[in-house]
């Protein structure tokens, strides 16, 4: 039976929100033959989210133990993860009613696409809300668009962090990469470099903004200004273009600059 196995890396703070996700969870309804799993990765030196789980055999938690970033502890996740496909969900976002289905469907229809991603809704602490305007129209988006499309404008086109993924293709690709913050926007920059995905222009999900929330500290948002974040999906495009550049010139056929100088040699 088909499983998507959500994901989601959270700290002793995020108690009360992880249970708000675990509601919006509960109800979702997936396609018939379809089920899910939920692995809450729990990063820290003093865990303390177990007992705010309720007991459900489609809960799968662990504590790590240790300090380790948002990165690592959602590799951790998908280490032990068993579904077909990987759901990224943060501890202090929930799922739309339908919202889970919404980025599944599209990868069950469709096996020559990796990747599915939605709008998401912003809440304000205020309690007023905001929805990002589409950048692509629904379908397919080609690889290379978004990373293209990011370096471009300097405006991420999608809400990552509710990405879907084909589980083998994630980890061929080796997982999240290790950046301090945004992990999940350089994920899905460098996967789609390699791989088509879809674009669902329904709301899937809501992103809570509240005061203690760690991304809307000035330090956490000067962290994701700096080259090693930002930066890293410039660079890793530019590095893509110049690698590919290099082996059309070296390729079969492709007559480079040094061996169309060179005198040919006689022969006896």
């Amino acid at each position: 039976m088909p499983l998507v196995s959500v994901i989601t890396p959270t700290q002793a703070h995020n108690a009360t929100h992880v249970r708000a996700l675990w509601r919006s969870l509960e109800r979702q309804v997936l396609a018939p033959g379809w089920e899910w799993e939920w692995l809450v990765q729990e990063d820290g030196t003093q865990p303390a989210v177990r007992e705010s789980l309720p007991d459900d055999p489609r809960i799968h938690y662990d504590a790590l133990g240790v300090q380790l970033g948002g990165a690592a502890t959602r590799n951790t996740a998908l280490a032990r993860a068993r579904g077909d496909l990987i759901a990224g969900m943060d501890h202090d976002d929930y799922y739309q009613p339908g919202g889970l289905a919404m980025l599944v469907e599209p990868l069950a229809d469709d096996p020559a696409v990796a990747w599915s991603c939605a709008r998401i809704e912003w809440r304000n602490p205020d309690g007023t809300t905001w929805v990002k305007p589409d950048v692509y129209p629904p379908g397919r988006i080609e690889p290379g668009s978004i990373a293209e499309t990011f370096v471009r404008s300097n405006d991420f086109p999608f809400p990552a962090a509710i990405t879907t993924y084909r589980r083998l293709h994630l980890i061929a690709h080796g997982g999240w990469p290790a950046v301090a913050r945004s992990t999940d926007a350089a994920l899905l920059a460098a996967f789609a470099t390699r791989w088509r995905g879809v674009w669902v222009d329904r709301v899937a999900a809501t992103y809570r903004r509240w005061p203690a929330q760690h991304t809307v500290q000035p330090a956490d948002i000067a962290i994701r200004d700096l080259p090693h974040v930002r930066g890293a999906i410039a660079q890793r495009l530019a590095a893509e273009h110049t690698l590919a550049r290099q082996v059309s010139s070296t390729s079969p056929g492709t007559t480079s600059r040094s061996s169309a100088r060179r005198p040919a040699r006689d022969t006896v």
